[in-house]
């Protein structure tokens, strides 16, 4: 049946195709025929979604995101996807938050561009890795802030690590900096939830 559907499907558009080029109708001006809709993509055509990936199928090339107002995003990604700051896709994990840019096409949400959504770092501080933190924690000048919700922090964190939650200094403003003057003539490593 596939093949026939095939057949009538190419004898239509060599049928119209016949019939454009030999202006039996009035001329069209901007005629996109079906097999061609998917170059008339453009950048002005593109949205952004950022959210969290809930599941990858690296087989059928899909992510479904969890968004920050509680939806569900899902989208395709193909070989000319855009991967920034990495390989493949293999690089994504579920929980992961990823900003996408895509464009619809044929209904369907196809991934032109895929970067995962990393804080940028305020100038003057720097990343650590596991090992240089294990060598700060008997440090005496240093301080280790955790700075995920206060919840999070009562179900576990480093060892001698003090409570500010980030959401606290932003709604605090400049005062926030009162909960950090304690700890001025100290080093401070602050480690949260998320990417960092």
């Amino acid at each position: 049946m596939k093949k026939t559907v095939l057949k009538l499907g190419l004898g239509t558009l060599l049928t119209a195709n016949a019939l454009i080029l030999s202006e039996a109708f009035l001329p069209f001006t901007d005629v996109v025929l079906a097999a061609d809709k998917a170059a008339v993509t453009t950048p002005a055509e593109a949205k952004t979604v950022q959210g969290k990936i809930a599941n990858i199928s690296q087989k059928a090339k899909t992510i479904a995101l969890s968004t920050q107002d509680g939806g569900f995003f899902l989208m395709k990604f193909t070989d000319s996807t855009v991967f920034k700051g990495m390989d493949s896709a293999a690089e994504l994990k579920e929980d992961e938050a990823i900003i996408a840019l895509y464009t619809v096409s044929d209904g369907e949400n196809i991934a032109t561009s895929l970067e995962k959504d990393v804080v940028k770092l305020p100038e003057g501080a720097r990343e650590i890795k596991t090992e240089e933190l294990v060598g700060l924690l008997s440090d005496d000048k240093t301080v280790i802030i955790d700075s995920r919700p206060a919840e999070r922090y009562a179900e576990g964190h480093v060892p001698g690590a003090v409570s500010i939650p980030f959401s606290k200094l932003v709604t605090m403003g400049e005062e926030g900096a009162t909960l950090l003057s304690p700890y001025k003539n100290k080093h401070l490593v602050f480690y949260c939830g998320g990417p960092t």
